[in-house]
């Protein structure tokens, strides 16, 4: 009698349009924060780079500053890997990372599942995460572009939902009996 279960929606084919889609300004927001929440992380690790390799940040041009090898990678993949740690497990046992459990919104399987499958939790990161792991100088901007789709998409999916076979939907509100 406690928390309220969405039911399953059967045989839901991949043009249904009677979701509930989540709103551009409440996908926005979510992404917002969980992106706050990793450049949080991605300060903390260069801080520590910094310190471990002792690095003189006290340049007039950036570009003099010389990262050795070792910090370049900590800096390029660790961050990766701990969002991947963060956003997987979170949407494949919840449906909703922490920005999404703020905007009130979940990813569901194309086929009703809430939260959708691990395969399809591990695809929507994956699909975000590559451009950052194998092209560091554009990747973001094309993970962006990946991410942004929605935007243009009737059905509000960005790439990375097409690829996973995800919705974004708004949050059933939890009530008690």
């Amino acid at each position: 009698m406690g928390k309220r279960e969405m039911e399953p929606i059967s045989e839901q084919p991949d043009d249904r349009m009677d979701l509930d889609l989540a709103s551009l300004g409440s996908r926005l927001g979510a992404r917002a924060i969980d992106t706050m929440i990793g450049a949080v992380v991605f300060v903390v690790l260069f801080v520590i780079v910094v310190n471990l390799y002792e690095l003189d940040l006290g340049v007039d041009d950036p570009a003099e500053v010389d990262i050795p090898t070792g910090g370049q990678l900590i800096l390029q993949w660790v961050p990766v890997v701990i969002w991947g740690l963060y956003e997987v497990p979170l949407t494949y046992l919840r449906g909703q990372t922490a920005g999404k459990m703020v905007a009130r919104i979940k990813v569901i399987g194309v086929d009703g599942d809430a939260p959708p499958v691990r395969n399809s939790s591990f695809m929507r990161w994956g699909v975000l995460a590559v451009p950052a792991i194998i092209l560091p100088n554009y990747g973001l901007f094309i993970s962006l572009l990946i991410g942004l789709w929605f935007v243009l998409d009737a059905k509000r999916q960005g790439l990375h939902d097409k690829a996973a076979r995800t919705y974004v939907v708004k949050a059933v509100p939890f009530t008690t009996s």
